[in-house]
């Protein structure tokens, strides 16, 4: 048990939400395009979308070929030594967090520099396109909980903020916390309680 005066151990978990190929897939001019559409998680049997979420995600896949065309994107990680477990998962995941062929829901619970417990639910993406993780990834700094982050909570002042991304929308819930993934509308459950994860998604725990 943590006690106010004993420091917890930073808490890790990763959810991950991985894009699944659709069954269906109708009414585009490029096969290439169609091809990506299919890869972002559109499922053409038992799944309606509106047309304006059809065209939103026509749009997306065709922003993702456009800049695979333009080349590889750079990767922090692969250039850097990365030992710390933590650091080691999330470099795993990078290049495909920040190609979006996977999205990483990390979970956060430490103390802030003047003690406060605090905890997040940190949109792994999102982040990688604010900041330099390079730091990070060689020990020098930690990831830590921000207010702008898709969920954060100040443990001792209570103070609680929420925050949707382009990847994630947060769905209040009675029994917890949910997202929804807005490229494939799946949902990932982050309750550790949860037996469930979510359709196509994963979770690793990190101590």
């Amino acid at each position: 048990m943590n006690t106010a005066k004993n420091k917890p151990a930073r808490q890790f978990n990763i959810d991950d939400d991985q894009k699944t190929m659709a069954d269906f897939v109708t009414e585009f001019t490029s096969s290439d395009i169609a091809r990506e559409f299919v890869e972002l998680g559109y499922r053409g049997i038992g799944h309606a979308i509106s047309r304006k979420d059809f065209q939103e995600r026509k749009h997306r896949a065709e922003l993702i070929l456009q800049s695979r065309r333009q080349g590889p994107i750079p990767t922090i990680s692969d250039s850097l030594t990365v030992t710390e477990p933590f650091a080691k998962a999330l470099a795993s995941r990078e290049e495909a967090n920040r190609t979006t062929r996977l999205l990483t829901i990390i979970f956060i619970r430490d103390r802030n520099n003047i003690g406060h417990e605090i905890s997040a639910y940190i949109d792994y993406a999102y982040r990688l396109k604010l900041e330099d993780f390079t730091q990070f990834f060689i020990g020098q700094n930690k990831l830590i909980p921000l207010t702008t982050d898709l969920s954060y909570y100040n443990w001792d002042t209570h103070m609680c903020t929420s925050n949707d991304t382009n990847n994630f929308h947060l769905l209040p819930d009675v029994n917890g916390i949910r997202f929804r993934c807005e490229h494939d509308r799946k949902i990932v459950y982050v309750d550790p309680e949860s037996k469930h994860y979510g359709d196509g998604t994963t979770r690793t725990k990190n101590y």
